[in-house]
This record gives structure tokens, sequence and C-alpha cells, in this order.
């Protein structure tokens, strides 16, 4: 009966030593792919970073910017309806005063020689026409949106977590293999559009 024990516990010995060998030679290769692709990995996590906090300037600009050409278009929609009704005034009295003076011909002492320039205001009118058809066109053109979409980085479901064990392994920790999990995994995502913008300066646009 003690020989039998003695083979079975020598079997056991074996196995645990064959299965301690695997796990090493497993974490011996798992630190080589650890090492080997540990720079690309914080690299590309800085790059990440650095690409959203880009794209969310970038993003608060572009709202900035389109803000900015509404009101300039409005503002220049107001310009011309404004510099429509001054040339039709000044037309209107212009006519006008050549009626009155007209009339005044036979009855006055002296009249003052005054005719209209008709053709010029017609190529005024024809040039404030040109300028409202184009106006127009811009005001029918596709409304771009309000707000640009938000990028930002959001932990990705990659798994369940690592075992609990594993961190106590002597490789693991003594090949710093645990602090992978420091540089969380994420993908990129959109946000609502953008409510408020901030409000951009020529430098920044140089």
């Amino acid at each position: 009966m003690e020989s039998e024990v003695e083979k079975k516990l020598w079997k056991v010995c074996k196995a645990v030593n064959k299965y301690e060998g695997a796990a090493e030679k497993s974490m011996m290769l798992t630190t080589n792919i650890y090492n080997s692709n540990r720079r690309v990995i914080a690299n590309r996590h800085m790059q990440e970073m650095k690409f959203v906090e880009h794209a969310d300037r970038l993003s608060r600009n572009l709202t900035s910017l389109q803000k900015r050409s509404s009101r300039l278009s409005q503002k220049i929609w107001e310009l011309h309806i404004n510099a429509q009704k001054q040339m039709e005034d000044l037309y209107r009295t212009e006519v006008d005063i050549d009626i009155k003076l007209r009339a005044c011909l036979g009855s006055c002492q002296s009249a003052v020689a005054f005719t209209v320039n008709h053709p010029s205001y017609q190529s005024l009118q024809t040039d404030m026409d040109q300028i409202n058809k184009t106006l127009n066109q811009i005001r029918k053109a596709a409304v771009p949106p309000k707000g640009l979409p938000h990028i930002k980085l959001q932990p990705a479901d990659v798994g369940p977590a690592p075992y609990a064990a594993y961190k106590t392994i002597g490789t693991a920790q003594r090949e710093l293999l645990v602090q992978v999990e420091d540089i969380r995994q994420n993908q990129l995502v959109l946000e609502e559009l953008l409510e408020d913008a901030e409000v951009l300066n020529l430098a920044e646009l140089d």
C-alpha cells in the first residue's frame, strides 16, 4: 500500500512539475509579447487622447464659425434690403424733383436743368436683383447643423477582467505585466450636438 501511494504521489509531483513548466513557459511568452507591444500600447493610448482633444477643439471652432457665418449672412441680407430701399427712395425722389422742375418750366422765373439718369438706376437695379438672387440661393441652400458631434473616449467592453490570482504570479509581478491594466482600452463615440461653442478669435484661426 505504501508503494502504491508513493507511486501516485510521484505521478502527482511529476504532473505538477510539468504544469509548472508549461505555465512558466506561457508566462515568458506572455512577457515577450507584452514587452514588444507595451510601448505601442502606450503610444496608441496617448494618440487617442490627443486625437480626442484636437477633435473637441475643432468641433467647437467649427460650431463657432457656423454661428458667426450665420450672423454675418443675416447682416449682409439686412444691409442688402436697406441698400435696396435707399436706392428706391433716391430714385423716387429724383423722379419727383424732375416732374416738379418740368412743371415749373412755364411758370417759374428760372429753373435748374435736371434730368434723371434712368439707365444708371436700371443698371443698379439689375445688380441688386442679381445680389438678391444670389442671397436667396444661399438662404435656401442646405442649412448646416447648429452644432457638430462631440467626440469622446468611452471604455470599451473587452471581456471579463483578468483572474484575480494572475496578479499574484511571480513572473507577472516581476515583469510588471499587471501595469497594462492601467491603460484602458477605449472606443470613440459621438455625443449629442454641442449647444454652446467657445468664442473663436482670429489668432487661433491663423
